[in-house]
């Protein structure tokens, strides 16, 4: 076992033909924790002790770990290093529902390598010709798993057809309206497109462009509420400024709006606790629904049935003299997706088509709640619909969320739409960096006041897009948004690509020059 794992730990990234490749998956976390192995391996032959039984229970486990880690490594594109570990280890119990997923994602490559490290620790009659044919192995092994994962395919563009007329510039919301922001949880723009509900034509969205600039969900809930990415941290950074001046705070202030957050994720994660609740009035997360309503509605690690939304709001006094304003955080399309529907068996099938048929769910979810309010609701209520990120399956090696700025994990649908009129409003391009601005801008009936900045307000003809981008807990890859050109940056194998805003004409910059001036540009803004 120890050339097997010397002989894995050597070839993992060596097929990509790029040092700096090899060198960021080698992280000091992985260098630690295969010379512990090693040492392990060494230390029990030395003792003649391999085959007690604990020490073949140890041995298993340190190989599982090893190949689990490497495994990570190749199905999300990133390097797993000491504070991704530790992340996992904290929240193991949310995390260990996605395994499943995980593992479904593996390659028969990968399964052959695991399978074959049992065989060297369990059984005891092997002849040494087979120590180089397994290295001989595992090195095709590795050349074939890491081939399709680096690989950087031309995407063509889509052929974009719009079915309905959608208005793209809005100067004002009426004022005293009810707000009710529904976050859809790793929906892209693309994948809501295809869906249609009984008041919206998704297909709408097709062409226009919306981005967040990290793809993981607390970090992204941050940036809807304060406009702020923090792309420096992991974590979110709180003080009391930047509490007052979120969105539900400056609503409550300015426009005596009545502020709610019903979510049917746990706030429990990620420091979010220490954030919702002291920029909402009232806070309902998954804890809470739970309580009130579990025996009603299943849960699963993540969150709950979303159908517990139609439940909750009926709390809400829609009748109150303050205006409302109500974010809806949705969670069955996150990893492993959960499907509510009974008797289909989509839950056991792979996690594209358990995927769909809970989107497909959550768009009769997102009627039920524009239906709700459309008859219980006097005045004018806009019904805000995104997302907190997109998902990927399989597009550039990557899969779920986190380690991609790819448009599929990035580029997720924004819409407005107005009950009482049925009118739709989407901006041709945006950010979630300017949507606290725009809103403000458009409660804001005192038009000239010099200090709105307009090409920060992407319901007007003056925006102006511009936006940095950076995975999630990783260095993976940055980007740079502007005007209509889109950069991405992959850190591990110091490449940079240009390409359109819809990912297509992908082409790799060369001039050494200008590929040092956009770098420089992109780092000073992400790290």
């Amino acid at each position: 076992m120890f050339y097997i794992y010397l002989s894995l730990y050597c070839f993992q990234g060596i097929t990509s033909g790029s040092i700096d490749v090899w060198i960021y998956l080698h992280s000091f976390f992985l260098n630690t924790f295969t010379v512990v192995v090693l040492f392990l391996e060494f230390y029990l032959r030395y003792k003649q002790d391999q085959g007690n039984q604990y020490s073949l229970i140890l041995r298993l486990i340190s190989w599982i770990l090893y190949v689990m880690i490497l495994g990570y490594q190749q199905v999300y594109q990133t390097q797993v290093n000491y504070e991704l570990f530790i992340y996992f280890l904290k929240h193991i119990q949310l995390l260990f529902n996605d395994l499943i997923s995980f593992l479904y994602q593996w390659k028969l490559s990968q399964w052959i390598v695991l399978f074959l490290g049992f065989y060297w620790i369990l059984y005891k009659t092997r002849k040494k010709i087979f120590i180089l044919l397994s290295v001989v192995i595992l090195f095709f092994l590795s050349f074939h798993v890491e081939r399709e994962d680096l690989d950087v395919r031309n995407k063509s563009s889509i052929s974009i057809t719009q079915t309905k007329r959608v208005k793209t510039f809005l100067e004002s919301i009426p004022e005293k309206s009810n707000i009710v922001f529904v976050i859809l949880e790793g929906v892209s723009r693309k994948h809501l497109s295809t869906q249609r509900s009984n008041y919206i034509d998704f297909s709408l969205l097709e062409g226009s462009h919306f981005w967040i600039p990290m793809p993981h969900t607390s970090k992204s809930l941050f940036t809807w509420m304060t406009g702020q990415s923090q792309l420096y941290q992991t974590r979110l950074q709180l003080d009391n400024f930047l509490l007052e001046d979120s969105l539900p705070k400056q609503l409550q202030k300015k426009y005596n709006y009545q502020t709610f957050m019903i979510y049917t994720q746990s706030i429990y994660f990620e420091g979010m606790d220490r954030f919702f609740p002291k920029i909402f009035q009232t806070v309902w997360d998954k804890t809470t629904l739970e309580k009130e309503y579990g025996s009603l509605y299943s849960s699963f690690s993540w969150g709950m049935d979303d159908r517990v939304i139609l439940a909750a709001q009926k709390k809400i006094n829609l009748k109150s003299n303050d205006p409302l304003f109500v974010l809806i955080g949705l969670s069955q399309t996150h990893s492993p997706y959960f499907v509510a529907v009974n008797g289909l068996n989509s839950e056991w099938k792979s996690p594209s088509i358990r995927y769909k048929v809970a989107l497909q769910e959550e768009v009769k979810v997102l009627d039920s709640i524009i239906s709700y309010w459309k008859e219980n609701s006097d005045r004018e209520t806009v019904i805000i619909i995104s997302a907190d990120h997109g998902e990927s399956f399989g597009e550039e090696g990557a899969h779920a969320h986190n380690y991609s700025l790819y448009n599929q994990e990035t580029d997720v649908p924004f819409l407005f739409y107005f009950v009482k009129s049925g009118k739709i409003f989407s901006p041709k391009q945006g950010t979630s960096i300017d949507f606290k601005t725009t809103i403000l801008s458009l409660l804001n009936q005192n038009k000239d006041q010099v200090h709105l900045d307009r090409r920060k307000l992407f319901f007007t003809p003056d925006y102006k897009l511009e936006l940095f981008l950076k995975t999630w807990n990783s260095e993976i890859q940055k980007s740079w948004i502007i005007s209509d050109k889109k950069y991405i940056y992959h850190s591990d194998r110091d490449q940079l690509l240009e390409m359109e805003l819809d990912d297509s004409n992908r082409k790799q910059v060369i001039d050494v020059k200008l590929k040092e001036k956009l770098v420089k540009q992109i780092l000073s803004e992400t790290r």
